[in-house]
């Protein structure tokens, strides 16, 4: 069954440097039931539409291709970019909402937006050199997720939130399935681009081939290790979970640890002697930077009831959560720019319109003068 396709946007660009620097185009496709992207450069917009010309040769697509830029790179310029981006934008949809159908029931439109057809996909053909990158980008992207939602169910489990830590653990099982899946397609993906049977018909490099292999095994390490994590059983989760001991946290903070006086006490009857293992942890007189009182962190809600394991999951769930900040604040300031130079553009043009109007108004007060000059002189 093929998907019915709802609407059609191309939000994102994006600069990428192999095999040469270019422009890639993230193409959006919403269906009635689910969404999906694809990465494509000009260069195959206007293959697409040469072929639907070949096909159609007395019907062209109804909305013309963004014209080609020959004087004139796109890299580099934020505004032609964006230009070319709604023009293809405006291309895809005016073909997606025409009332002939004829262009939207070709092969060559289906593999351009990747519509599924209901027949089996051969991964072996179905990805190019960097079609391939781009799924294991979103493969690795997909990984990350279920980590995350492994690390929200440890945390519902040590508080004894049953029902929230049984959900996150379904989501878990859920996406770990569709990444076996996609990383199966990869791997078979993968052995095709090697034999050349890709989707582009070249024979990729022993040096590219050995390092995606590694990137490959990587991810396939990852994808075992959350198995593992999703299948452990609420008692081995909860013995995970069980707090750590104080002895612990020092070793992870690399704090030494405050003796017991009772336990320094040699059993003689002698108050002075002091075990050697006491001596060895006794905070060294060597001057050092900042406070020298070892003071273990302050525990708080979020990290109590946590071992070691989690505590550095929580570090990294954080430091994730702090990058996808700051890309979010970058592509704010992106956005901002490229406002404010289609700002400047906008005005630029308007000052060209004043300082004409002026002159046309300089031109009509002189005709006004000769006129009047004129008209004095005849009465």
């Amino acid at each position: 069954m093929i998907e019915n396709i709802q609407n059609i946007y191309v939000r994102d660009t994006e600069t990428r440097l192999n095999p040469k620097p270019h422009i890639v185009y993230k193409v959006e496709v919403n269906a009635a039931v689910r969404t999906w992207s694809v990465w494509k450069r000009y260069s195959e917009f206007d293959e697409l539409n040469d072929k639907l010309i070949r096909l159609f040769p007395s019907n062209p697509p109804p909305f013309e291709m963004p014209a080609k830029h020959y004087f004139q790179s796109t890299l580099g310029n934020p505004v032609l970019v964006e230009e070319r981006r709604r023009g293809l934008e405006d291309y895809l949809r005016g073909i997606l909402f025409h009332k002939d159908d004829r262009y939207r029931e070709t092969d060559e439109w289906r593999d351009f937006l990747a519509i599924p057809t209901g027949r089996p996909l051969d991964a072996a053909s179905m990805y190019t050199s960097e079609t391939w990158l781009d799924e294991y980008n979103e493969v690795q992207a997909k990984a990350k997720e279920i980590r995350s939602l492994l690390n929200k169910r440890e945390t519902h489990i040590a508080h004894n939130e049953v029902q929230l830590s049984h959900n996150y653990n379904l989501q878990a099982k859920k996406n770990l399935t569709l990444l076996g899946t996609r990383v199966t397609q990869l791997e078979t993906g993968l052995k095709g681009l090697a034999e050349g049977s890709g989707k582009d018909g070249k024979i990729m490099s022993a040096g590219e081939l050995r390092r995606r292999q590694d990137m490959l095994t990587e991810i396939k390490e990852e994808k075992d290790t959350l198995t593992k994590l999703v299948l452990a059983t609420r008692t081995d989760i909860s013995k995970a979970a069980t707090p750590a001991s104080s002895m612990d946290r020092a070793a992870l903070f690399k704090q030494p640890v405050r003796p017991s006086m009772n336990k320094g006490i040699v059993g003689n009857g002698n108050n002075n002697g002091i075990s050697s293992k006491v001596a060895s942890v006794t905070p060294s007189s060597r001057r050092v930077f900042g406070n020298s009182r070892a003071t273990m962190p302050a525990e708080t809600e979020q990290t109590r009831g946590l071992d070691n394991e989690g505590l550095i999951n929580l570090q990294k769930q954080t430091m994730e959560d702090q990058d996808s900040h700051v890309e979010q604040f970058s592509a704010i300031l992106s956005r901002h720019k490229h406002i404010g130079l289609a700002i400047g553009q906008e005005l630029d043009y308007q000052n060209q319109l004043l300082n004409e109007l002026d002159g046309d108004l300089d031109r009509t007060a002189d005709k006004l003068r000769f006129t009047t000059r004129k008209m004095n002189s005849i009465k």
